[in-house]
């Protein structure tokens, strides 16, 4: 075993910055190793306008302690969007494309889209300007169980846009079923995006007895061990249309306590690189490590590759079990436990 390995420097094609005190305490440990980073838009009030965007860019990489950090911001899709407005923003890289949260299905998602069709004029525009949709693939209903919503999206919602857009490029974001795993690779101009935790958790580490572990609680949530071999295998072995999007998702753990249904979301950015690493390490497949953070996602979005490097050691260290400043307290994934990958600084 190399006892280092350099790649060249990441980007995270997915991850949840939140606003004020929040933002300022976790934004610097997605800076520490990414070079870029997609923040999603689901804010409080959600990121519909490209003004919006701009100062959301700028509160962030104000806090993220790095000079060479770019945030990138899709447009939060909704049924009554500025379409002027949202073609502009487009034209001038103020989004990088557009998030399509189904509504009510995760935090913040309350003003998402309930009927696809009534979107389908933004997403012409997005066809048109050459830009990405980026998808949380899940469908909710009352008689959908929630281990089947991404299939039922799939099959009843972005087949229809899949059919009727075919020059779209589409993220289905944090793969969760191997259904899906399927889907993303049955079309060209489909990518996926695929987090740790995904990779290390399957449902009897959420929901056990008759009691939910608030802190492996995520939407979607964690699936079977079929499931979990598939994304494994996408994202270390047939890695081409698969790409890192932790969808590290901070909350304060008086809320994960509190609202665990209502607060979805795991905080893996103090160690994301290193639980990747971990991971691949397992399946003999660190050679394919760079493809999967570096390569994959910039190709997909039709952005340069990073030229830095950086480097991992071989060392075992221990994950802080939670961040605590400002008067925020974060429970961190993989808190408590040690890995054998370490970014040297």
């Amino acid at each position: 075993m190399k006892n280092n390995i350099q790649i060249l420097q990441p980007d995270d094609w997915h991850v949840h910055f939140r606003e004020g005190a929040m933002l300022k305490v976790v934004s610097h440990f997605s800076a520490r190793i990414n070079r870029r980073c997609i923040a999603m838009p689901n804010t409080n009030t959600p990121i519909t306008e490209s003004n919006q965007a701009v100062n959301y860019k700028a509160e962030i990489q104000n806090n993220s302690k790095s000079e060479d950090f770019e945030i990138l911001i899709p447009c939060y899709l909704t049924e009554n969007l500025d379409l002027n407005d949202f073609k502009e923003g487009l034209k001038k890289n103020i989004f990088i494309g557009a998030k399509l949260y189904p509504n009510n299905v995760t935090t913040n998602s309350s003003l998402g889209v309930s009927k696809i069709e009534n979107i389908y004029p933004a997403l012409e525009i997005l066809e048109k300007e050459n830009k990405v949709l980026l998808v949380h693939g899940e469908k909710i209903r009352k008689d959908i169980d929630i281990f089947d919503r991404e299939k039922y999206f799939i099959d009843q919602e972005l087949n229809k846009i899949r059919d009727k857009f075919k020059e779209l490029k589409i993220v289905l974001e944090h793969v969760s079923t191997s259904y899906g795993i399927d889907f993303v690779k049955s079309n060209n101009l489909m990518g996926g995006t695929i987090t740790p935790h995904h990779m290390l958790l399957t449902k009897k580490d959420v929901f056990i007895d008759d009691s939910i572990n608030p802190y492996h609680f995520c939407m979607p949530v964690a699936k079977t061990e079929k499931d979990l071999i598939a994304i494994r295998k996408a994202a270390c072995h047939q890695n081409k249309k698969f790409f890192l999007g932790t969808d590290s998702a901070p909350h304060h753990i008086n809320h994960k306590l509190k609202n665990i249904l209502s607060k979805p979301g795991i905080f893996s950015a103090v160690s994301s690189l290193e639980l990747y690493a971990s991971i691949f390490e397992e399946e003999n497949s660190l050679r394919n490590l760079e493809v999967f953070s570096s390569i994959n996602g910039p190709k997909f979005y039709n952005l340069p590759v990073n030229k830095k490097n950086i480097t991992l050691t071989n060392e075992q260290w221990l994950v802080p079990e939670f961040i605590e400043d400002n008067n925020i307290k974060i429970k961190n994934f993989y808190g408590g436990k040690k890995l054998n990958w370490k970014v040297k600084n």
